[in-house]
Parts: structure tokens; sequence; C-alpha cells
């Protein structure tokens, strides 16, 4: 919800800021309306999610809680929550997806940012939906509907229906009622080509920090299937594959992501149908009762098919010490679907090394079905300082360069001291909010505030989850040494903590380049 309500104000900012002559008319209240349009994302969200199996369990109430007090900044019980949750699910059929999520399909500025607008909305209906422990086929559905609709949408495919769709779209206000109906959206569907939506695909893949090697094992994998395309186009032999793949590695490396590209690329390839993203786990294909899990491990591949099917912590199907009848069922069942529908959908297992190592040997039929193994590597120093950045940029934060060399020693540390549950990507997410509320502690007192306290975060305000200031000051006293690369000849460099983030001078070739990152040596 944090991050929904991040990406819309991003986005407002970013429209009002530098593009206000695409917004013409529509500048001065641009801000408020993506504020709305926040909520009814949400709320749309929420009520479509807890409508799936007509029931409406505790833990459904509890997110609804945290939901109205998240974006109306009230926190109800009993009788007033439920009398605000019937209203929201009466009124949400009026919420309309192209409406909700329209900026970003109308104004060019924010069309790179549509992949996170599917991941908030798939994750937070995943979220919802798995909460009670038990995923009913109708949920599976509704998931994939979600997905289906989200992405017609926001990402059009060649031959929907151009020109200009009008929605109107009323935002839920306090306590339930709805607000006022705000102006109609005019949003241009334009028409791609196959060859456009590929390309898409892999700048998003390009612009993913870090995971070379991944980027270099699906381009990879790309080529290959393409050449085999062609081949199969000039009436020439092609040789079998299977498209299903391992995702191996710690929590917070980007599979998730990546999975979604791959789809992405397979559809754009025809290879595969559509190429959506179906994301699931144990709970998402086992049941608790005897007989269930077949039929629930069924929808779930019906889902999925003519997409991806995701399978996070793939390795708690299997159960070390054998006894586990419904993991293996869904095994068996999850084999004979790979195998059924292999011409149009793609099962990719992720987890661990070698939890996801032993899974695979221990099955011949998953070893046979398994051709492609993509690990993904934790995060160097240097790539979690590029991903703070990244957020510093999106939020309207500045790193000056003490900063970033306090921030990069306490991510060598951490890295240097990690072990498998180590966080990656959202190591840096916490570390990020954390400084940005250390900061806000630290000037709350100040009058005025100027736009550069505002901003600027102070060496002072660096906060890494796991680390106590007091570590970072002992760890930046100890003898280190920061090096980077000439961009140009490829001279290791040694640069100053002061020099981060600023342009340097190689002294080989004259080159100046940008080094805002270093590697730490000891």
């Amino acid at each position: 919800m944090r991050d929904c309500r991040k990406l819309y104000a991003a986005s407002a900012d970013l429209m009002t800021r530098r593009h206000p002559t695409i917004l013409g008319d529509d500048a001065n209240g641009f801000s408020q309306l993506m504020e709305d349009l926040h909520r009814g994302l949400l709320v749309k969200v929420y009520t479509t999610s807890i409508r799936s199996d007509g029931k409406w369990t505790a833990t459904e109430k509890y997110i609804g809680t945290l939901m109205i007090e998240h974006i109306w900044d009230q926190h109800l019980r009993g009788n007033e929550l439920r009398e605000a949750s019937e209203k929201l699910l009466s009124q949400a059929d009026q919420l309309s997806w192209t409406a909700l999520v329209g900026p970003f399909v109308r104004y060019e500025p924010l069309r790179d940012m549509v992949g996170q607008v599917e991941t908030i909305v798939t994750r937070l209906a995943n979220l919802i939906i798995k909460s009670d422990g038990l995923t009913t086929p109708a949920e599976t559905n509704t998931l994939l509907r979600i997905q289906e609709e989200l992405g017609r949408v926001l990402r059009p495919q060649q031959g929907s229906s151009g020109g200009s769709l009008s929605q109107t779209v009323a935002i839920p206000g306090r306590s339930g009622s709805l607000g006022p109906v705000h102006d109609r959206t005019t949003i241009t569907h334009p028409e791609k080509s196959n060859d456009e939506r590929l390309a898409e695909a892999f700048a998003e893949l390009d612009s993913l920090i870090g995971i070379e090697s991944v980027k270099e094992r699906v381009r990879s994998l790309s080529n290959f299937l393409q050449l085999q395309r062609q081949r199969q186009s000039a009436g020439l032999t092609t040789m079998p594959i299977s498209l299903h793949m391992a995702f191996v590695g710690n929590p917070g490396t980007g599979k998730t992501t990546v999975a979604r590209i791959v789809g992405q690329l397979l559809g754009a390839m025809g290879i595969l149908s559509s190429g959506h993203l179906v994301e699931t786990d144990r709970s998402g294909l086992v049941a608790q009762y005897a007989g269930q899990t077949a039929p629930k491990t069924h929808a779930l591949c019906d889902s999925a098919r003519g997409g991806v099917l995701f399978i996070d912590e793939a390795y708690s199907l299997v159960d070390p010490s054998a006894d586990d009848p419904f993991g293996r069922e869904a095994i068996q069942i999850l084999l004979k679907r790979m195998e059924d529908d292999r011409d149009n959908l793609v099962v990719i297992l992720a987890g661990y090394s070698d939890e996801m190592d032993r899974m695979i040997r221990s099955n011949p039929g998953l070893s046979s079905r398994i051709n492609t193994r993509i690990i993904f590597d934790d995060y160097s120093p240097v790539d979690l300082g590029r991903i703070f950045e990244l957020l510093c940029n999106r939020n309207d934060y500045v790193l000056p360069p003490e900063s970033r060399h306090r921030l990069l020693i306490a991510f060598d540390q951490v890295f240097r001291d990690r072990d498998r549950h180590f966080g990656n990507g959202r190591l840096v997410r916490n570390a990020f909010e954390d400084t940005v509320r250390t900061m806000a502690d630290r000037i709350a007192g100040i009058v005025p505030l100027t736009q550069d306290l505002m901003t600027h975060l102070s060496p002072a305000d660096i906060a890494v989850p796991g680390t106590r200031p007091k570590d970072i000051d002992r760890w930046l006293s100890q003898p280190h040494t920061l090096r980077t690369s000439c961009t140009k000849c490829g001279k290791r460099l040694r640069v100053k903590g002061t020099a981060l983030g600023k342009v340097v001078k190689c002294p080989s070739c004259d080159h100046h380049f940008p080094s805002p990152w270093a590697d730490v040596e000891r």
C-alpha cells in the first residue's frame, strides 16, 4: 500500500514539475487526482479479491482495517468497519481499471512505470487472497482475471481496438462513501506490434540493476528461440526444447520481476499466447484435505495456460521425510501439465539454490523437464548503492558524497557478513525507508523547512537494518580503499569518499567520468 502511494505521488510530481504542458489545464489538480486514483486502486484490488470465494475472513477484515487506516487515516472497528466495508463492496463496481491506471497509459513519461503498477497490484491481490492460508479455484481465477484486465489496459495487444476510451471514476471517500466524480479521462490505446512489445520487454530487462549474468542468460535463450522460429518459417528442422526453468538464489534478487519479463518476451515472440504471469507458492497448489489438491493444482495451471506459472519456494512441495502426500500429488500433476501443455505453458520453480537442486535431483520427472537453471547472485555493495540511489531519484532525495561513503561502507559490511537470508533489494528498500524516517526526526523541529533540508540525506541519517550508527562509525574508521574503473581505458583508480557522486579524471587517459559508487577493498 505504501509502495502504491509512493508510485502515484512520484508520478504526479514528475508530471507537474517536468511536464506541465502535457497536462495542460489538468496540471493544478493532477496531484490530488493521482492520490484519489491510488486510493481507488487499493479499494478495487481489495474488494475484487475478497469477493472471490463469497467469504470475508478475519484476516481479510484485518487487511481491510489496515487499508482504511492507510487511505483515510481512520481506524475503524466493529460496526463502523462493517458498514464502511459494505459500502465499499457495493460501490466498488463503479471503479474502472481503465481510469484507475489510465495516466500510466495516457502520458508518455509515465509508461516506463507500467511494470511497477502490475507488480504492486499482483502482489497485493496475492497477499489478500492467500492471507487465510487456503486458495480456492475461484480465488485463483480471480487472480488471473485481475492480471488479464490490468494487462489489457496497461499493455494493449496488437489488433486490440484503438481510439479513445472515456472512463469516469468515482473515488471512495472517508468511511466508505463515494467522493466526487472526476472529469472524464481520455486514454488512447496505441496498437503495438510484436517487435515493439519485444523491444519494451528487453528495455525493461536492461534497466534492471545488476544481475548481468541473468540478463545474458535470458538474452541467449531469446536468441535461440528466435532462431528456431526463423528456421521453422524457412521449413528447416528445429530442436525441441523444454522452456520450464529453475530460478535459484536468495530473496530480493529480482526472480519474480525477471519471470514476468520472460513471460512478456515469450508472448511477444508468439511462443506463448499471452505471456501473463501467475505467481504462487505451496499454499496455492496444496490443499488442506484429501481430494482437494488435484483440482486446486489443475485450476492454477489452467489460469496460467498461455503464460508463466511462477512457483516461489517450490522446494517446500518436497518433504525430506517423504511424509507429504499432498505435496507429492501437486508435483505429479505439475509434471503432467508441464508435459501436456508444454507448447503454451512455462513453469518456473524458484527458491534457495541448495534446496532447489535437491528437489530437482530427487525427482527424475523434474530433472528431465527443467533444462534451464538461472542463478540469481546476491547484489554487490555497489549494486545495493545503485538501487538506493534509484529510490532517492524516484522520491526526490539527494545523496551527498559523505552520505554515499557511509552507506557504501555499511552495505559492504553487511554483504561480507551475509547469510542465506540476506535481503538484497528488500534490504535496500528498508534502509531507504529507515534513512528517510531518521531524516524526518532530525528536521522535525527546524523552522523554516527549506527544500535542501527536506531533500538532502546527511551522513547522520544513514540507517541500514542490522547495523547501529556506532558500528558504521567503526567500519569507516578502519583502513579501506575505494576503487573504480575508468569508463574509457578501464584503468582501476583510487578515489576518495568525498569524490563519490562526482566527476573524476583518469590520470592515464585524461578522461572525465562520473563516479557514483566504488568497490571497497580492505
